[in-house]
């Protein structure tokens, strides 16, 4: 058996706190299902979260040891080799943690744990990776570009763009400095692919299949899952509210829709948008079979291709009736129109498509079933198992 250096930030890792969360359990399970001897290697970064051991108690069944790293970070002096690193090492010139200290204490511990294998969630564990020269395989698991991300969260002034631009000189050349990347957008791995000529696979984010007891609405509710802390969650709720909702309630006075998730970083003006007496904000909640029924609508108005859609498979799995925009869903070749899923244009079709899916028991029910079907074959671990296990063998080799 192979020994595997997973390397994650700090922070809890379960199926149902967060969409980056759960696509770190999903890679544990996997990678603990092909049979590697794996490291946690839990990395504390500066101003970040902190470590905490309760936050990995539902992956000690997957991971042979866990081990910290305490990231240290030194502010760089102005001058000439601050202009230097601007220009040729962009990397260096942007993250303060890639530095001499760090990079010794990664190589220890690689070496302390006789690794083969270094697999790297998100960019900043897959940059510290990347400049500590492991010399072993390197995988990085992508899970957006942040240089597109940034574009959309705020109005883009010189020094940001500038800082945005040495991002993006520096995303481009990790993914073609490591061994190998995973991504869970199949139009980002193409994208990854045609950059760097590396191996790119996609690989949906996977979950454990529930049993749902609860049973479908007269009136279905609609759905929003995903916290605040998320670009997509967030800019996309805002949005449907402003140009969906009133519609909706017009046609559907009894409608109801149920935020769920964390409304820590929502904005000021969103915040006032979710006080409507036709929305529960229902906050994160740790059982979602208590409140995510068959059959009701669970929304994706993110208007965007970036990133990873976590919340989609897991919409399936509880035989939700999935309406999304088909930006939000281009990088899932699973979600089919009209198969499994409502996919529209833009939000003002995203409207009229859900006034008359509401009315419509028979293709809710339709969609629903179909939906769970898809789950079952693209996104469980079983499912996925053997396209991982392939994979990295062909990276060792």
């Amino acid at each position: 058996m192979k020994n595997l250096l997973f390397i994650v930030n700090a922070g809890k890792i379960s199926p149902n706190e967060n969409g980056g969360a759960s696509v770190y359990f999903s890679h544990l399970e996997l990678l603990h299902k092909a049979h590697y001897n794996i490291t946690l290697l839990v990395v504390e970064w500066p101003t970040a979260l902190a470590y905490k051991t309760e936050d990995y108690d539902e992956v000690l069944c997957f991971v042979d040891s866990i081990v910290q790293l305490k990231c240290a970070s030194k502010s760089p002096q102005r001058g000439f080799k601050r202009l230097k690193n601007a220009l040729f090492f962009p990397a260096v010139f942007e993250y303060f943690f890639l530095n001499q200290t760090n990079k010794e204490k990664l190589r220890a511990i690689a070496k302390l744990h006789a690794i083969d294998v270094v697999w790297a969630e998100w960019r900043w564990a897959a940059l510290l990776a990347w400049y500590s020269t492991l010399k072993l395989p390197l995988v990085y698991a992508h899970h957006d570009w942040e240089y597109k991300l940034a574009r959309l969260r705020s109005k883009q002034n010189l020094l940001k763009r500038f800082h945005n631009y040495q991002k993006k000189r520096v995303e481009f050349k990790l993914v073609k400095g490591v061994a190998a990347c995973i991504s869970g957008s199949f139009t980002e791995t193409k994208e990854i692919h045609q950059l760097s000529n590396n191996p790119a696979l996609y690989l949906p984010t996977t979950y454990t299949s529930v049993t749902t007891h609860l049973i479908p609405s007269k009136v279905p509710n609609i759905i929003h899952l995903g916290g605040m802390g998320t670009t997509a969650n967030r800019l996309g709720l805002e949005r449907f509210l402003d140009v969906c909702w009133e519609d909706i309630k017009a046609k559907h006075p009894s409608s109801r829709l149920l935020v769920i998730g964390s409304l820590k970083q929502a904005s000021a003006s969103l915040l006032e948008k979710l006080k409507d007496t036709n929305i529960d904000c229902l906050g994160f909640v740790k059982d979602l079979s208590r409140v995510l029924q068959p059959e009701d609508i669970h929304i994706i108005p993110w208007e965007y291709n970036t990133g990873t859609r976590t919340r989609v498979p897991l919409a399936l799995n509880y035989q939700q009736v999935l309406v999304a925009t088909k930006a939000s869903v281009e990088a899932i070749p699973e979600i089919k129109n009209n198969q499994n899923a409502l996919l529209f244009n833009d939000l003002h079709e995203m409207a009229s498509g859900l006034i008359s899916l509401m009315q419509n028991s028979t293709l809710r029910k339709e969609l629903s079933k179909v939906g769970k079907a898809t789950f079952f074959n693209k996104f469980t671990a079983e499912s996925q198992l053997k396209n991982v296990k392939n994979f990295i063998d062909t990276i060792e080799l």
